[in-house]
């Protein structure tokens, strides 16, 4: 078993890098979501577990080495990685479009297995063809025992970004939303994730070490586009100490939180990595900003 693992990680390097270096601007197409694959929740059982059943065999050669026989993430390849690979079985997602607390759907995973995640062993798997990316999400379904009984959460409504987006008043409003909701506690004042509270956190859901984010540097790993911000506001990050703020900015009480805050702290939070004249809605398209950090 452990002689397969230099294997599979060779090619998923191999293809990581191919992609980086000849794919990345055709990217997007192949994150869109399948229309075909709108309908799958509402097939009938069997030709989902025939999906899932194909699924198993796309698993057993891309991602068992990293995730495991048992999808718990402890793979061969598991011990060797400082960022562990995700554990299925507790039905816990870092990131999804759907509410904190709830699954993802099946369209957040589609996503993840195709972009992968920056900064840590999930490389992107756009050229895997995509009967085998929809193949797989079934299959992964099927290591949490609640998935069909509970089903994946509703996905938020993300806006189109303001015209305001990343101006100086957007940017100064959303400092003082960064102080006001305490960021400052685990990111810290300049969003280095060197606060106060940064060295406290117990570890996260799967028993890791948990570090805050530095807004100044890296890449987002779930996206980095102000939507994809703006979204992890709204959804927290699964199993981690990052709340969900949907309550707050969903709500607002129009003295101390107003109408279109999220937005603000997304300007400001953005204006941590690039200059503030840098960051405006072109930036939705999740193309970096010109001069941008890569």
């Amino acid at each position: 078993m452990l002689r397969r693992v230099p294997r599979l990680h060779t090619f998923a390097g191999r293809l990581h890098a191919w992609i980086l270096v000849v794919a990345v601007p055709a990217l997007g197409p192949l994150l869109a979501w399948p229309a075909a694959a709108a309908q799958a929740p509402d097939r009938p059982a069997s030709q989902l577990d025939a999906l899932a059943a194909q699924g198993k065999q796309v698993y057993d050669r891309f991602c068992i080495g990293c995730h495991g026989d048992k999808g718990d993430g402890k793979g061969p390849a598991a011990r060797l990685l400082v960022v562990k690979p995700r554990d299925f079985t507790k039905g816990v997602f870092k990131f999804r479009s759907t509410p904190s607390g709830t699954l993802p759907t099946d369209e957040d995973l589609y996503k993840i297995i195709t972009r992968g995640v920056y900064r840590t062993s999930m490389p992107d798997w756009a050229l895997v063809p995509e009967r085998d990316r929809l193949a797989v999400i079934q299959y992964i379904k099927t290591f949490y025992p609640e998935w069909k009984a509970q089903g994946p959460g509703k996905s938020i409504f993300i806006p189109e970004p303001p015209g305001t987006l990343g101006s100086p008043e957007s940017i100064a409003r959303g400092k003082e939303l960064y102080t006001l909701l305490d960021c400052i506690a685990c990111h810290g004042e300049t969003g280095r994730g060197d606060g106060p509270s940064a060295a406290k956190l117990d570890p996260d859901v799967w028993g890791n070490k948990q570090k805050p984010f530095d807004f100044t540097g890296g890449r987002l790993k779930s996206g980095p586009s102000p939507k994809d911000v703006y979204r992890t506001f709204m959804t927290g990050v699964g199993g981690t100490a990052m709340p969900s703020y949907a309550d707050i900015f969903g709500e607002p009480d129009g003295e101390n939180i107003k109408e279109g805050d999220a937005w603000n702290l997304a300007s400001y939070v953005l204006s941590l990595r690039v200059t503030p004249s840098r960051v405006d809605k072109g930036a939705a398209t999740g193309a970096p900003p010109k001069g941008s950090p890569q």
